[in-house]
């Protein structure tokens, strides 16, 4: 694995840290939690039904790219914490924000969150056990316009997506320091470069919407479990499914969206790749998804 120059800051916000008494008396919970505690926790302490948290710091901590000084892990109990490092100069590249602080307040996990996407050029992991219920809140104006920017995982999910949570989020960032890298994809291992299509590891997410979970697995193998360019190309290329296309109104319509289409002149159909090659991966999932999508 060769690894790239810059060090990356990995922020790990959640107030479900084990509190023991010791950190307690040295005031560890109220400022920002460096790795080498982060992992005391992780192998001595009961992490209940946040096993799998205490799983995903044990696999950073003991990555090749951590031990070489490549990785620097920070954990918060409370985002302000976090906003304050972050003002005082200390750069995010890759954020794990837990939604829930103590009494359930979405509008400061809405504004929170909003910050770290305003002050920070991280990618967000959105790292909840409320899941289900998020989207209704990360649609919104001030959210959707940063889409790019996160995404949402369930704590400890391993049937939702085409990634276990939180293998995903651990490729993630080895990628990040990493020139190439290995994912793993429910225990197969796949080799993934960025490319014209994907420009990061977690937009094969783009890819999973657009073909589900188990028809992309399948796609994957029959690319001998690569991802690039070529390999992306050839599973566009695999179905015959299109979309519809006007020109003069600059609009991507699915065939689903029947009553726009009856309303549109001069529709042209356009192939899953020509959509990703000409405009993007993302306008093609969002057109299937929202069944139009104006470019």
């Amino acid at each position: 694995m060769t690894m790239k120059n810059e060090i990356k800051n990995i922020f790990l916000l959640d107030d479900e840290f084990p509190k023991i008494e010791e950190f307690i008396e040295r005031g560890v919970y109220g400022q920002a939690i460096n790795a080498d505690d982060l992992y005391h926790l992780a192998l001595y302490e009961n992490w209940g039904s946040l096993h799998y948290l205490k799983e995903l710091i044990k696999d950073i901590v003991t990555s090749e790219p951590y031990k070489q000084g490549f990785i620097n892990l920070i954990g918060y109990s409370n985002p302000e914490l976090a906003l304050s490092d972050i003002e005082d100069g200390i750069t995010p590249h890759v954020i794990i924000y837990d939604w829930q602080y103590g009494q359930i307040n979405d509008l400061n996990s809405q504004k929170w969150l909003l910050e770290l996407i305003n002050k920070s050029n991280a990618f967000i992991f959105i790292y909840s056990q409320i899941g289900e219920t998020l989207p209704q809140y990360l649609n919104k104006k001030e959210f959707n316009q940063h889409s790019n920017r996160f995404q949402l995982f369930l704590k400890g999910s391993k049937s939702n997506s085409i990634f276990y949570s939180e293998e995903f989020i651990l490729q993630f960032i080895l990628m990040e320091v990493a020139e190439s890298a290995k994912l793993k994809i429910h225990g197969l291992d796949i080799e993934f470069s960025k490319n014209n299509y994907l420009k990061q590891a977690s937009d094969i997410l783009y890819l999973e919407r657009i073909f589900g979970r188990l028809n992309l697995l399948e796609e994957i193998k029959n690319v001998q479990f690569s991802l690039n360019d070529e390999t992306i190309g050839k599973i566009l290329e695999s179905t015959n499914e299109f979309l519809y296309y006007s020109e003069e109104k600059k609009v991507l319509i699915s065939p689903d969206n029947k009553s726009t289409i009856d309303k549109i002149q001069s529709l042209q159909k356009i192939s899953f790749k020509q959509v990703a090659d000409k405009f993007s991966i993302q306008k093609l999932e969002e057109a299937l998804e929202r069944g139009i999508a104006l470019i």
